[in-house]
C-alpha cells in the first residue's frame, strides 16, 4: 500500500491525528449503535485496522474484526462490553475480503461466541485459491520470476516471501452473499455491493438510511490499496477496480467507513484520485512500450514511478510492484488499456 496527502474531510480530526501518529485509540461510540474499534496489525508499517460493530436487539454484529492475536480480542472484548453487551453477544461476522488484517479473527470469535462468518461467495473461492498449497509452489513461482526477468541475485528474497505460509487460514463462511444482498444486522439493512479489484470478491457494505458506506481496502481516505492481491485465473484486476469505483459513484454523500486511517466524507473525490492515479501507472507503461516493445516485465518496472522508489522496494513489496506491472502491461499489450486512457 501507498499513501499521501488527499482532499477527503475526516469526520473526526482526533481519529486522523491517531493514525498519522501511529496510535491506536480506545473504541469510539458512532452513535446509533455504531462503534468503531481500532485493532492492531502486529507486522508490517500500518498500526492497524479498523473493525466495527453494530449493537441492537439481536446483538452485537462485527465488520472485519481484525489479526487474530489475543490483544485484538481483547479489544473487541471491551469495546462490546462499553457498548452494554458481552462477548457470546456477539452474533454475526461480516468480512470485505480475506486479508489476515480483516478476516483473521473471525473463526476464534465464532468459536468463542457461535457467531456465524459472512463472506461473499466469490471471495470465498478466492480464499480457497490463496490457502491451496499450490499457491505457494517454489517451482511454479520461479517460472514466474523467469518470465518477469527477475535478475537471478532478486530471486531468493522473492522466493522467501512468496512460499511463506499463508497467514490466512481456511474459513468456511456460515453465510455466503452477493451483489446486492441485504443483510438485516442490529435494525439496519446493509446492502452488499460487489467491488472486486483488491481482492477479487471484495465487498462493501452501504447503509442506504444512515448514509453510510463500509468500504474495507477499496477505498481508503489516503492509501493506495494493492491490485489483485487474491484473484482467481482469468480474473481482470486493474480493470475490475476502475468498474467497482465507477460502481460507488451512487454513494458519494456518504459518510465512508474504511478498513484503515480514518472515517471520512468526499468519495467523489477520492474515487477520481484513486481512478487517476492508477491511469497514470497504465498510462507511464503504454508510454514505455513504444521505446521497450516487448521487454520484460522487470524492464518496465524498474522505469515506472514508485512511492518509495524502484531501489526502496523488496520481498513483498518487489513482488507486488511486478504484479501490477504485469497487469498493466497486459491491457496495454492487448489495446484495452487505451479505453481507460481516454477517459482522462
Amino acid at each position: 500500500m501507498s499513501s499521501r496527502a488527499d482532499d477527503v474531510v475526516p469526520v473526526d480530526e482526533a481519529e486522523r491525528d491517531a493514525w498519522e501518529a501511529g496510535l491506536l485509540r480506545d473504541a469510539a461510540d458512532l452513535g446509533d449503535g455504531l462503534w468503531g474499534i481500532p485493532v492492531a496489525i502486529p507486522e508490517g508499517t500500518l498500526p492497524g485496522t479498523l473493525a466495527y460493530a453494530l449493537v441492537g436487539d439481536d446483538g452485537v454484529h462485527l465488520v472485519d474484526p481484525g489479526w487474530d492475536t489475543a490483544e485484538n480480542l481483547g479489544r473487541i472484548e471491551r469495546a462490546v462490553r462499553a457498548a452494554g453487551r458481552s462477548l457470546p453477544d456477539i452474533a454475526t461476522v461480516v468480512v470485505t475480503h480475506h486479508h489476515p488484517d480483516h478476516l483473521g479473527l473471525a473463526e476464534r470469535v465464532r468459536t468463542l461466541t457461535g457467531a456465524r462468518i459472512v463472506m461473499s461467495a466469490a471471495e470465498r473461492r478466492v480464499l480457497a485459491a490463496a490457502v491451496d498449497p499450490a499457491a505457494r509452489d517454489p517451482e511454479s513461482y520461479r517460472a514466474t520470476l523467469a518470465r518477469w526477468g527477475v535478475p537471478d541475485e532478486r530471486h531468493g528474497e522473492l522466493l522467501a516471501s512468496f512460499t511463506r505460509p499463508s497467514l490466512t487460514g481456511d474459513v468456511e463462511p456460515d453465510l455466503l452473499v452477493g451483489d446486492g444482498d441485504v443483510l438485516e444486522l442490529a435494525g439496519r439493512r446493509l446492502e452488499v455491493i460487489a467491488t472486486p479489484g483488491h481482492t477479487g470478491g471484495h465487498i462493501c457494505l452501504a447503509d442506504r438510511d444512515a448514509r453510510l458506506l463500509f468500504t474495507g481496502d477499496h477505498v481508503l481516505p489516503r492509501i493506495y490499496s494493492g491490485v489483485g492481491i487474491g484473484v482467481l485465473a482469468g480474473d481482470e484486476p486493474m480493470g475490475d477496480l476502475l468498474a467497482s469505483l465507477d460502481r460507488l459513484a451512487e454513494f458519494d454523500d456518504f459518510t465512508v467507513l474504511p478498513g484503515h486511517e480514518f472515517r471520512f466524507t468526499g468519495l467523489a473525490a477520492r474515487r477520481a484520485r484513486i481512478a487517476a492515479h492508477h491511469l497514470r501507472r497504465a498510462g507511464e507503461v503504454a508510454a514505455l512500450a513504444a521505446e521497450l516493445g516487448d521487454r520484460s516485465v522487470w524492464a518496465y518496472a524498474s522505469r515506472l514511478t514508485w512511492t518509495s522508489g524502484w531501489q526502496g522496494l523488496d520481498g513483498f513489496w518487489l513482488h507486488s510492484a511486478l504484479r501490477q506491472t504485469e497487469m498493466h502491461l497486459g491491457l496495454v499489450r492487448s489495446g484495452r488499456a487505451a479505453a481507460w486512457l481516454s477517459r482522462g
